[in-house]
């Protein structure tokens, strides 16, 4: 009973002054989890139906499937707690120091994110993906503790080293899977399922990200959550010793000759993609709504932190606060997933982008001229309302660019 009521003492104070944020947290999330649980029992009922492997394989699958999917939520979990925070960590740093730039900053983290990860897919295929993955544990661990120093320079290095660590996230982690998923010979469609699976525990750790982060924040300050990172990143890659190693089509080479051979191989598979791309005005269109898309939302990330701590009165006012709203921005994206999901099928696939985009474009227009002197006392929601709405926009764009690549990309 006394540990129940130091509990409750505890939530108490800790909600006090910021109710409006909690109370807007468990509306989202509730409406997520709720969207979820209903589309997953929709596609589960169907797959379970198409299911006629033997009990025995199917125990093996979920066996495999369990040990990529802890793995990957300690990985994302890790990744959604740095993105919390940043703007204000290199805010203070900036206020500390005039040689930092936050704008600085994250332009490098974008270019190098964009230049790096065109190289990192064929030195993932050639030295094997779970090497690749412990190589970005390695690279998390030290940008994390290059978030410690106020220090322009070393906060660069990190920002580069972002940009190839995100690569390796986005690419080897998955290759792995898939590669060891048709190695131990699964049936094909069950990547599916895997992913599916992914993508309701990534939305789940986004939201579950945005707590945690205000609690490492309230206690030891903005660079809290990369500290918390730090350790999950290190408790994935503990987990990562048990995986097998994999790797693309051609084997580590060995030979000098051999390697000479597959840096031209590498440089011939990227002139041969950019020769695909102009040929296909369609392929070009789908990348070019991707990247359009995908600017925004990087004007976005960049954007909301400031805009809100405005509108809410500074910094000082946003901070007890900031990890809540950024949990209530991941429940828009899962709910903008599931949006989706239900949409799929009732309309065609090329009238949902259109939407998706033109529900962005005001979105956007909102937090552009509904500044705080324009409104008022209702900037803040007016903001607040577009960021969701926006986020919801995010969530549904993803799975509609993966339906129009599907369709235009070659396999």
């Amino acid at each position: 009973m006394d540990v129940l009521a130091s509990a409750s003492a505890w939530l108490t104070e800790w909600t006090a002054g910021r109710e409006w944020a909690v109370q807007s947290f468990v509306a989202l999330s509730s409406i997520a989890l709720l969207s979820v649980f209903l589309g997953q029992r929709l596609k589960g009922a169907a797959a379970a139906a198409d299911t006629k492997a033997a009990a025995a394989v199917r125990r093996e699958f979920h066996s495999f499937q369990r040990s990529y999917l802890v793995v990957f939520v300690f990985v994302m979990l890790a990744d959604w707690l740095q993105g919390t925070h940043m703007y204000t960590l290199y805010t203070k740093y900036q206020q500390e120091n005039a040689a930092v730039s936050v704008g600085a900053l994250f332009f490098t983290g974008f270019l190098a994110a964009g230049l790096l990860g065109t190289f990192t897919g064929p030195f993932v295929d050639r030295y094997g993906r779970k090497r690749a993955c412990l190589v970005y544990v390695a690279l998390e661990l030290l940008i994390n503790s290059l978030e410690h120093f106020n220090s322009m320079s070393l906060l660069l290095v990190g920002r580069v080293l972002g940009g190839v660590s995100t690569s390796l996230l986005f690419s080897a982690f998955e290759a792995w899977m898939v590669t060891e998923h048709r190695r131990r010979g699964f049936p094909e469609e069950w990547i599916g399922l895997t992913f599916g699976r992914c993508a309701v525990w990534n939305g789940a750790t986004a939201i579950v990200a945005g707590v945690l982060a205000q609690l490492a924040a309230d206690r030891l300050g903005d660079i809290g959550p990369f500290q918390a990172a730090m350790a999950l990143t290190a408790l994935a890659g503990v987990l990562m010793l048990t995986w097998e190693e994999n790797y693309g089509s051609a084997a580590p080479a060995a030979k000098a000759g051999k390697k000479a051979a597959q840096r031209r191989s590498d440089a011939d598979g990227l002139l041969g993609a950019w020769r695909v791309v102009r040929q296909s005005e369609e392929l070009m269109l789908v990348g070019l709504c991707y990247s359009l898309f995908e600017g925004a939302m990087y004007v976005f990330v960049f954007n909301w932190v400031p805009t809100l701590a405005a509108a809410s009165g500074g910094f000082g006012a946003f901070a007890p606060v900031q990890g809540l709203l950024f949990s209530c921005l991941m429940a828009a994206i899962s709910i903008g997933g599931e949006l989706y999901n239900y949409a799929f099928g009732a309309a065609p696939v090329e009238g949902i982008g259109v939407a998706i985009y033109a529900a962005a474009s005001v979105c956007m227009a909102l937090l552009v001229v509904c500044s705080c002197s324009d409104c008022g006392d209702w900037a803040f929601l007016v903001q607040f309302g577009a960021c969701l709405g926006f986020e919801v926009c995010v969530g549904a764009f993803q799975p509609c660019i993966a339906t129009h690549r599907s369709r235009y990309v070659p396999s």
